[in-house]
């Protein structure tokens, strides 16, 4: 997780997160129920990527948390959600790591890791061979390189079955950011770098060289 994230984010929701929160509760449980019935054992794998804490402060459930309650109500209708979780910060970790430990006593299949997402999600995408995958990557900056998206989703899991199904934020923040170094005098070329590798090529380059910039969607009046 970026800096942003830092200090009182964990004490209790912002906007963005109860959005977020409200487009998981949405989406997991239908994904789950329609494709877990189409494969023998009934097996779902699920990857949340930049999982944070898991929980707030005052109690309410993180991403991590919403994932494992839905788990939980699986379990009990015969439909095995595994979960895998991933953070980077060793202080988030050890509270995110807190989370699922209480699942595993209702034995749900709950497993958190501490690193970047990338180190995990070759495991990941091979322990779900032959069952469908929901990744839910959510960074506060970049996401994994496009090229690294697109091995996973078009070449490793092609099929329509058993279905791959990709939540993903894509900061346009962050892009605006890193679009800046572009025609600055003390442009990082190590974050450029990474700006190309997340959009696929050095087009968002010319892109902003040319004077352009991220263009919002306009306000809901």
């Amino acid at each position: 997780m970026s800096s942003g994230t830092t200090g009182g984010y964990w004490q209790g929701k912002a906007l963005p997160s109860v959005l977020k929160h409200e487009l998981l509760r949405r989406c997991i449980p239908p994904f789950g129920g329609m494709t877990g019935t189409q494969v023998l054992d009934r097996r779902v794998v699920y990857l949340g990527g930049y999982a944070g804490e898991g929980r707030y402060a005052n109690g309410e459930p993180g991403s991590a948390e919403i994932a494992l309650r839905v788990a939980s109500y699986y379990r009990s209708r015969g439909l095995n959600l595994s979960c895998f979780f991933v953070e980077r910060k060793a202080k988030s970790f050890e509270r995110l790591q807190q989370v699922p430990r209480g699942y595993q006593a209702r034995s749900v299949n709950a497993q958190a890791h501490q690193g970047e997402v990338d180190d995990v999600l070759d495991d990941v995408v091979q322990r779900a061979l032959g069952l469908p995958l929901f990744l839910f990557l959510n960074p506060c900056g970049l996401c994994l390189p496009m090229d690294r998206l697109a091995d996973v989703l078009a070449r490793r899991r092609p099929q329509r079955r058993p279905a791959t199904e990709l939540l993903m934020n894509f900061s346009t923040m962050a892009v605006r950011r890193l679009g800046g170094h572009v025609n600055s005098p003390k442009g990082n070329e190590k974050s450029l770098e990474r700006f190309d590798a997340a959009c696929g090529g050095r087009w968002r380059r010319e892109h902003f060289a040319g004077g352009h910039t991220v263009v919002e969607p306009p306000a809901h009046p």
